[in-house]
């Protein structure tokens, strides 16, 4: 059962299959099945790549549902659907999004994975789409007010010790209680409820404070949980068999120098030459970040807007490295020029978000 698809629906009445049918051909990377038994004789009036007939049961159909997509809509009653999902719960932050909507589409819950696994805006979304009411429970939607854990997953960022800051959070805002926010850079971030500091100083009456930052050091107070968006991108040139170690070192120097928090890392790059290179295959390993290579045709177009180097020319082809790929994979939003090494270039460069 393993595709590519995203979302999948699952029906086991008539009406509920004309629904399931309806919503498919108006969403994209979707797939439908319909649970056929003896009781409901259901079948597939036209065949379709994406529509299934399941003659499992619909317990044995989630198990390998809940493996498969991150979206899961059922067309049924939503007692049913407890019953059926309840074998394989997990977490919030790994269950797929859950909805459950009635055989007319009248009303459409938030069951499961309202906000990281992305079920209530994937809700609002079909709601619309078929014109039924939305069904949203959790609790700071409701209040109309921000989460943390919704903050991080927009900006993609990290939080140490996630789940007990979210969940301490998150209720401290539901209750009406006092928790600044600090936004260091230009994010776009949804602060209803947090009382919104314009600087960090003065902020030991806040029982917690947010700051949604890139920087390594920022405060030492305890108070302050660090929102630490993933979105910038690492440039690098390097002679072949490289040390692993000095790499690692040399970034590090690098971040230390810029006060950067090696949490911030999305990708690293370089160019396609260097696919094989192990010292940056494990510096990408120890990051456990994705390692993208950009091929010489594409440098060679905006390398003449770098510092040239005829040896780096001659030996891969293009007259620098570090720069130009962090140029590309930063939409040309370098904030680091390349910094030199021992046979090492390094750049960095910012990903909107």
């Amino acid at each position: 059962m393993n595709t590519e698809a995203k979302i999948c629906l699952v029906c086991i009445t008539e009406n509920g299959k004309k629904l399931a049918l309806k919503i498919n051909n108006l969403i994209e990377n979707s797939h439908v099945y319909i649970v056929s038994n003896k009781n409901n004789n259901l079948n597939i009036d036209n065949e379709k790549e994406n529509v299934f007939l399941v003659k499992d049961k619909l317990s044995v159909l989630v198990e390998n549902l809940f493996k498969e997509y991150q979206y899961i809509i059922f067309i049924m009653a939503t007692g049913i659907v407890v019953r059926v999902i309840a074998p394989y719960i997990n977490s919030k932050f790994s269950d797929p999004a859950i909805l459950v909507t009635d055989e007319k589409g009248s009303n459409i819950i938030s069951l499961l994975s309202g906000h990281m696994g992305g079920a209530n805006e994937m809700t609002l979304h079909i709601s619309k789409l078929i014109n039924s009411n939305p069904v949203i429970t959790t609790a700071t939607d409701v209040n109309k007010k921000s989460s943390l854990d919704m903050i991080a997953k927009k900006l993609d960022a990290h939080i140490d010790d996630f789940r007990e800051n979210v969940k301490d959070v998150n209720a401290m805002l539901v209750n009406n209680q006092e928790v600044g926010i600090y936004i260091d850079g230009d994010y776009d971030i949804d602060t209803r409820g947090f009382k919104v500091l314009n600087s960090i100083e003065n902020i030991d009456d806040l029982e917690k404070v947010v700051i949604v930052t890139n920087k390594k050091e920022i405060t030492k107070n305890n108070s302050v949980i660090k929102v630490i968006p993933r979105n910038l991108v690492v440039g690098i040139g390097c002679r072949r068999n490289t040390d692993s170690l000095l790499l690692q070192e040399s970034l590090n120097d690098l971040l230390h120098q810029y006060n950067i928090d090696i949490k911030s890392i999305k990708q690293i790059g370089s160019i396609d030459i260097k696919h094989d290179e192990k010292a940056i295959i494990d510096l990408a390993s120890y990051l456990g970040v994705e390692f993208i290579t950009v091929c010489a045709k594409d440098i060679s177009k905006v390398d003449c807007l770098f510092d040239k180097s005829e040896f780096v020319k001659k030996n891969v082809g293009v007259y620098c490295v570090a720069e130009p790929v962090t140029h590309i994979l930063s939409n040309g939003n370098l904030i680091i020029e390349k910094h030199k090494y021992r046979g090492i270039t390094i750049s960095v460069g910012r990903v909107s978000k």
